[in-house]
């Protein structure tokens, strides 16, 4: 589904998309970020010593998992693989697969973290693991996104496949996962998954992620959020500013936990002209005046809002 480049202040893959986060970054500065991603609809889809994440990047209450804070600044990089890795930002969200142990390592470097995206609700045909999938897994195609389709998260060959990827993740040293897609329930997914099928989908993960020394964040799904919140360590949102879901995602500030958040500025140009896209201050004022934004995004600097990234 998406893919994002960007830094931001305190989400899928293929050139989809871009967001607005809950860090600190100015959006009025030219986007830094690339990303793929579907259009969703409301509630739904639219993907060795280290210096520790900057002051505002805390561990959990399990010392071994890594609990970033609500201001940290952040990047997210989701089509082809990183190469600047000294990116001035506390986290970096970049693609799985896409991204060797030694990236991750040279961005490690810089004392910033790693967070590894990958689709934990659909099958992509382009993954090295596709082939890991049987017929039995699949339900509907997604739409305008070929390839690519809704995948049963009740199966226990799907959840093997999931666990070898968070086995990839923690071999190649990523400080935590974003598992996307995980709200199959508000789509036409042919398999008829339901909330229940998703929060014991993210029950797993965050036990599995957790085991293997890695924290975990929720990708949209604010139907769940109160079923997950305990078991997650951020959110990463889309669009709670045009659909006015800001108050739903506040549920994660409240408790000291970051939302990163993207709002898309429904333009489709290309990454290259993306790099020279101003936001405008219309498009920030409209953001920072839904309802519950004040709670998630930092509009009252001098400046303007600084939680968030355009794409």
């Amino acid at each position: 589904m998406p893919y994002y480049t960007a830094i931001k202040s305190a989400g899928r893959l293929f050139a989809r998309q871009n967001f607005v986060l809950f860090t600190t970054c100015f959006i009025w500065l030219p986007i830094l970020v690339n990303c793929h991603i579907h259009q969703r609809a409301p509630g739904g889809v639219h993907r060795h010593a280290l210096k520790r994440g900057g002051s505002n990047s805390n561990q959990s209450d399990d010392l071994s998992i890594w609990q970033p804070r609500p201001g940290v600044k952040w990047q997210i990089q989701l089509e082809e693989a990183v190469e600047n890795t000294s990116i001035n930002a506390d986290v970096y969200d970049i693609d799985l697969f896409d991204n060797s142990a030694k990236t991750i390592s040279a961005i490690h470097e810089h004392g910033t973290r790693v967070i590894c995206y990958f689709s934990a609700g659909t099958y992509e045909e382009w993954r090295s693991d596709a082939d890991q999938f049987s017929s039995s897994d699949f339900g509907s195609n997604l739409d305008d996104w070929p390839g690519e389709r809704w995948i049963d998260i009740n199966s226990s060959n799907v959840r093997r496949i999931l666990s070898a990827r968070l086995d990839m993740a923690q071999k190649k040293g990523c400080d935590g996962v974003d598992p996307d897609n995980i709200d199959g329930y508000s789509n036409e997914n042919g398999l008829g998954l339901t909330t229940d099928d998703s929060i014991d989908l993210l029950k797993y993960l965050a036990l599995e992620a957790h085991s293997r020394g890695m924290s975990i964040g929720l990708k949209n799904g604010g139907d769940i959020i109160g079923d997950v919140i305990d078991k997650m360590q951020w959110s990463v949102n889309e669009q709670c500013a045009q659909y006015n879901e800001c108050d739903t995602y506040a549920a994660f500030t409240d408790v000291n936990k970051p939302v990163f958040h993207i709002e898309y500025s429904g333009e489709d140009v290309s990454y290259k002209r993306k790099l020279k896209v101003r936001v405008t201050e219309a498009k920030k004022s409209d953001a920072c005046h839904a309802e519950g934004a004040e709670k998630i995004l930092n509009c009252h600097q001098k400046h303007g809002p600084q939680r968030f990234i355009f794409f």
